[in-house]
């Protein structure tokens, strides 16, 4: 994006619109932010988290307050997790992309398969609740041309509504998996981001396992199982090991 880094950091009041948010913690954190007091708003923004209100909104914001603060783990975690509601927000992959050239580990993600990149790309077009709606508008919709086919005596009618209560109960189970796998995406902790300045990864969940390599703050990884106080990560399919779980967050 063809911003400057000043522009690109400022936080924009207008266009945040959380339901039900406590507008005076959301108003102090704005206020902090805007006075150049990262520390004191990114402890609002945390407050905001903390009662239960989420956005990509104010994890972006609360990513930006921690970048301010040179604070790169707990940047990238919360663009991450900015990203988990807004895959394609052209901001919070900028700036994500920009915590990422701060961390000392550069990971290249494995490339993917045109049909899996086909599919995130089509969820990530719309949230889950949006999914879900469409879902139902079709299935409302199948229902009204299926009564229209049942109904009707006339046979072009008849093979119209046919026709398209077959469509639209294909765009009813073609939403509703995307809505289902979109809703996992959000909910599923199954990557994390090491918070610490760096850590050593073990060849096993244990104190006396063999050390591995070591991994630095920000760094991101796919962590699939968890054994107690210690997580197993995953880089490439010869990168793995454990880590315990005081060393990373879950995004």
């Amino acid at each position: 994006m063809k911003y400057s880094l000043n522009i690109f950091f400022f936080f924009s009041f207008i266009g945040i619109s959380l339901a039900g948010t406590p507008t005076n913690i959301l108003d102090s954190a704005n206020h902090y932010y805007s006075k150049g007091n990262f520390q004191k708003a990114s402890e609002q923004y945390e407050k905001i988290i903390s009662l239960g209100y989420e956005s990509p909104e104010v994890y972006f914001n609360l990513g930006n307050a921690y970048y301010k603060l040179d604070k790169i783990g707990m940047s990238v975690l919360n663009y991450e997790r900015a990203k988990k509601f807004s895959p394609q927000n052209e901001d919070i992959n900028f700036n994500l992309k920009l915590a990422n050239q701060k961390t000392l580990d550069k990971i290249e993600s494995a490339p993917k398969l045109f049909l899996e990149d086909w599919w995130d790309n089509l969820k990530s077009m719309h949230s889950e609740k949006t999914w879900g709606i469409r879902s139902i508008a079709c299935f409302i919709l199948f229902l009204f041309f299926l009564g229209v086919f049942i109904t009707t005596q006339k046979v072009l009618t008849k093979q119209i509504g046919f026709w398209l209560s077959i469509v639209f109960f294909s765009f009813t189970l073609i939403s509703f998996f995307i809505s289902k796998s979109r809703y996992n995406d959000l909910t599923n902790q199954n990557s994390a981001v090491i918070l610490i300045p760096s850590v050593e990864i073990k060849n096993s969940p244990s104190d006396a396992g063999t050390k591995l390599f070591i991994l630095h703050e920000g760094t991101k990884v796919a962590a699939p199982e968890t054994n107690g106080e210690w997580v197993k990560i995953e880089l490439t399919s010869e990168k793995v090991g454990w880590v315990k779980r005081s060393s990373i967050e879950f995004i």
